[in-house]
């Protein structure tokens, strides 16, 4: 595994774009023999076109030499996250799709630009550093935490606790729907992000990161469980598995390996593919589970919504972003349902199915066609800017780890709702706050003892 040490540049350098293509032969596979044959009515349509794909793949390819190598600031490791879960999917399925409602060539060059303007920005654009609250100690910080986060827990269950059962994958949407009828309160709502999306990843950071704190992981884990009892997200386990993953496996002595991140996703995809090589491309039971798991909703319908919302937008009012709370009170919304009701209606009918999508779709094809995805380019490539203040470089291996689950839930809702609603704001006060101090580090693992964590900002 020499070639996967993230110190060694040029191994790094080679191999990357060697998992990049592996990764996306997988997915290219799986969605011609699979997906689109079992799954064409959710946008996973295949409609060959040679000029479409050549782009897509010199596109991926030329973003796996431009993405930087060694891992620095928490905005670089923020755009390879973004490039390997939303970016490569709807590079790949657009160009696949073969929707003659819009110009497929001209949304993959879109999302290219977009992405571009999320890279390249936080590399020009720099804020100086500034501390929203001083003489704030790690350990009051995590006390107060503490303290919100178990009334927040028990208040959640007494919410939700005469619908909640640990529902089988065969179950997931009926539990979904029981959830959605429940007359619940706004916060228990916006509990169920910020719980699963932050909260609880950071809980278990906490646990990973200080070996004083072990149980804090079992109280992460626990609290994960609870929300996915009430609301059946399959993402809420795929939170889990990632989040040790990455903590495990592309974690190195304190550094973040591209060369592992990258092989991770090239393992996922071909574990699909060997699960229905095995069965013959007709998984059922556990296989099945297990593939539409990995490739359905971690990874494949990332892609195939960013084509969805093309076409159904193309042919029908834009939202000018008056799908944003705030922005609705200024801009009349065009629509009486949610917009992933909207595309669901028109996806499958009936008014029950909530197609979800990334901000790409979201907050830039729905809003405002492909101008609105390069504009949200420039958008998060500047709050990535602020961002870089605030992971200071000791503090970047504990916030690329809270921050997965919050980079996860961009491939599917908007930029401004995984902020909010997501728990994305409350990610950034944990990390600027709560990144707890090295007490002892891991045998074999990040060697944190190479780094003094200061308990606020410089």
């Amino acid at each position: 595994m020499e070639y996967l040490r993230s110190e060694n540049i040029s191994y790094a350098r080679m191999f990357v774009p060697l998992w990049v293509a592996v990764y996306v032969i997988m997915f290219v596979d799986v969605y011609i023999d699979w997906a689109s044959v079992s799954f064409f009515y959710l946008g996973f349509s295949y409609v060959y076109s040679a000029n479409d794909a050549v782009l897509a793949y010199c596109i991926i390819a030329a973003f796996s030499f431009i993405l930087p190598i060694s891992i620095k600031r928490y905005s670089d490791f923020f755009c390879w996250m973004l490039y390997l879960t939303i970016f490569i999917p709807s590079i790949l399925v657009v160009a696949r799709q073969g929707y003659t409602s819009f110009d497929a060539s001209w949304l993959i060059v879109s999302v290219a630009a977009s992405f571009f303007l999320v890279l390249y920005i936080p590399k020009v654009l720099h804020f100086k550093s500034y501390s929203l609250i001083r003489q704030v100690s790690v350990t009051t910080f995590f006390f107060f935490f503490l303290a919100f986060y178990l009334a927040a827990i028990a208040f959640y269950i007494a919410t939700y606790r005469g619908m909640m059962s640990f529902s089988g994958m065969d179950e997931i949407y009926d539990q979904r729907a029981k959830f959605g009828s429940a007359q619940a309160s706004t916060l228990a709502l916006y509990l169920t992000g910020w719980l699963s999306n932050a909260m609880n990843p950071y809980l278990l950071a906490i646990g990973l990161f200080d070996r004083t704190r072990r149980w804090a992981i079992a109280i992460g884990l626990a609290g994960q469980i609870v929300v996915f009892m009430a609301f059946a997200g399959k993402m809420m386990l795929v939170i889990l598995l990632v989040t040790f993953g990455f903590y495990f496996f592309v974690l190195r002595k304190g550094e973040i390996s591209t060369s592992r991140l990258a092989f991770g996703f090239a393992a996922l995809t071909s574990s699909a593919f060997a699960i229905l090589v095995a069965t013959d491309y007709k998984p059922v039971g556990a296989a099945l589970d297990a593939v539409a798991l990995i490739y359905m909703r971690t990874l494949g319908i990332q892609g195939a919504m960013t084509g969805v919302y093309a076409d159904v937008f193309s042919r029908s009012p834009l939202t000018y972003w008056s799908h944003v709370n705030i922005i609705n009170m200024i801009v009349d919304y065009p629509y009486k349902a949610p917009l992933g009701y909207v595309v669901g209606s028109s996806l499958v009918g009936g008014t029950g199915f909530n197609a979800n999508a990334n901000f790409w779709a979201t907050d830039g094809v729905a809003a405002y066609g492909m101008a609105g995805v390069v504009m949200m380019g420039a958008v998060l490539g500047v709050l990535l800017s602020f961002a870089n203040k605030v992971v200071t470089p000791d503090r970047l291996p504990f916030a690329a780890t809270v921050s997965i689950p919050f980079i996860m839930s961009l491939g599917n809702s908007s930029l401004f709702t995984s902020l909010i609603t997501g728990g994305g704001l409350i990610m950034v006060m944990m990390i600027a706050y709560g990144v707890p101090q090295p007490h002892a580090s891991r045998k074999q693992g990040v060697a944190y003892r190479d780094h003094a964590m200061p308990s606020r900002l410089s």
